[in-house]
């Protein structure tokens, strides 16, 4: 079914459609080939033995895969640590010695089923930040998705 702005879904009352395209450009900083550090392999570790769920949603479904949440490392060469060290007090920066301490950390982290990771119409790679962060608190009767359920599940 195809659907364009304002339409209305027959099965929810109160609810209209509207949709939306992003296109965005962005310089990266120059940067070797990502590899795995052995922090990260540490910190997926850490989550997966927690039997951790999505931080969306604890009813997806599938496997969790570990976001970056603050700093991607494709960005960690653009950052301002000092700036960070202000606005991330928490962070444990006695640990840190360059940017793959903050970067690939446990702080630095959130565990997501990979529909909320990079699903292009739910994943936090793909959707604007309060669209991504509604269906952590949209209500169980409430349709977010017109051809998924608010799980990202077709």
């Amino acid at each position: 079914m195809k659907h364009t702005d304002n339409e209305k879904d027959p099965q929810v009352a109160g609810e209209h459609l509207v949709s939306e395209s992003s296109k965005f450009a962005e310089y990266y900083p120059d940067h070797p080939p990502r590899t795995e550090s052995a922090l990260f392999r540490k910190t997926k570790k850490h989550w997966h033995e927690l039997g951790t769920e999505c931080y969306i949603n604890h009813d997806c479904k599938g496997g969790i895969e570990i976001h970056h949440r603050y700093v991607e490392w494709a960005f960690a060469g653009a950052v301002d640590w000092n700036l960070m060290r202000e606005l991330h007090p928490d962070f444990d920066w006695s640990t840190f010695n360059d940017a793959t301490d903050f970067v690939d950390s446990i702080y630095n982290t959130l565990p997501l089923c990979e529909a909320h990771h990079r699903d292009p119409q739910c994943g936090v790679h793909h959707v604007p930040a309060p669209n991504w962060e509604i269906q952590r608190y949209v209500r169980g009767d409430y349709k977010l998705f017109p051809d998924k359920d608010n799980n990202g599940r077709p």
